[in-house]
């Protein structure tokens, strides 16, 4: 469908993420307008900038500084604070908010590394509307993918966003072809997990545990290399100190092995350190500043790790 054939609708744009300028780009390659972002994130004011488009820092004043501001649809995108309902309520025609996570399941915050952690092979991302209660509102669509076997929370994250532009495409059609359909969830089946909810242990690593559960622990906090980790850092707790585990990989089962914790092997890429089913090899480690250390000069043979 042209953006010729289509009325024009304008957007009002929340969030801080780069999927909040590529849902921009697409409302304004269909023809349509988008009169301001509420951000605080400086890329995306600067890429509004030259289209001419007013940025608003979020705020208790923020009603107050978009008085006079009309738009027919409001769109919430990888927003992470508590969104005005005044702000949703004002939009003309309706409101839409992206869900990086399957609901009912998965409401709330860090769905991605919550998933990995409890094995899950299938996930998904959700466009909803708004309600009163955060993540209860109607589903208007929803786009389902596969989990990989070594899916880091970085990794999956990014499969999120891809999926959301994708589904932030179909969502536009069935806004301009005025058939735009949604569903209620069924609340019976709904998970959370708060903001402040972390993995047990604050995700320091027990060899009493299978060596599956570890090796997923560390992936589902793999936030990679300059991204912030908004969870917590997977730990290993040593005679020397407390280290950052940053990949760990599990090794085969079947010959006999110490107690959970002993220290197996090391050589120059690694250490072998026996869990509860099977070793699993501790591959880098680094101090909390991020430093990296020599796995062999920390993880000694014959070391008894506590559990």
């Amino acid at each position: 469908m042209s953006a010729m054939a289509t009325a024009r609708i304008s957007g009002l744009l929340m969030g801080d993420e780069s999927i909040l300028v590529q849902c921009a780009e697409a409302l304004l390659a269909r023809g349509h307008a988008v009169v301001a972002f509420v951000t605080q994130e400086e890329s995306i004011r600067q890429w509004a900038l030259p289209h001419g488009i007013p940025v608003y820092a979020p705020g208790g004043d923020l009603g107050a500084r978009l008085a006079g501001t009309r738009y027919d649809w409001f769109f919430g995108i990888a927003n992470l604070r508590e969104l005005p309902e005044p702000l949703w309520r004002a939009a003309a025609k309706g409101a839409a908010l992206f869900h990086d996570g399957p609901l009912p399941k998965y409401a709330g915050f860090n769905g991605p590394a919550w998933a990995i952690l409890a094995g899950e092979s299938r996930y998904g991302v959700t466009w909803h509307a708004p309600a009163v209660e955060s993540d209860t509102g109607d589903i208007y669509l929803q786009r389902l993918f596969d989990i990989d076997p070594a899916e880091t929370a970085l990794s999956l994250n990014m499969k999120c966003f891809e999926e959301g532009i994708e589904g932030f495409a179909q969502l536009l059609q069935g806004i301009e072809s005025g058939v735009l359909a949604s569903r209620p969830q069924d609340l019976s089946a709904r998970s959370r997990h708060a903001r402040n909810e972390r993995p047990e242990a604050a995700a320091t690593l027990r060899f009493d545990q299978q060596a599956g559960d570890l090796e997923r622990l560390v992936r589902a906090l793999d936030y990679g290399a300059g991204y912030a980790n908004p969870l917590v850092l997977p730990k290993l707790r040593t005679p020397d100190g407390v280290y950052v585990v940053t990949a760990l990989a599990v090794g085969d089962a079947g010959a006999p092995m110490p107690a959970p914790g002993t220290v197996i092997a090391a050589d120059v890429s690694g250490t072998w350190i026996a869990a509860a089913d099977r070793p699993v090899k501790v591959l880098k480690l680094a101090r909390a500043c991020g430093a990296e250390v020599p796995v062999a000069d920390i993880l000694r043979p014959g070391t008894r790790l506590p559990l």
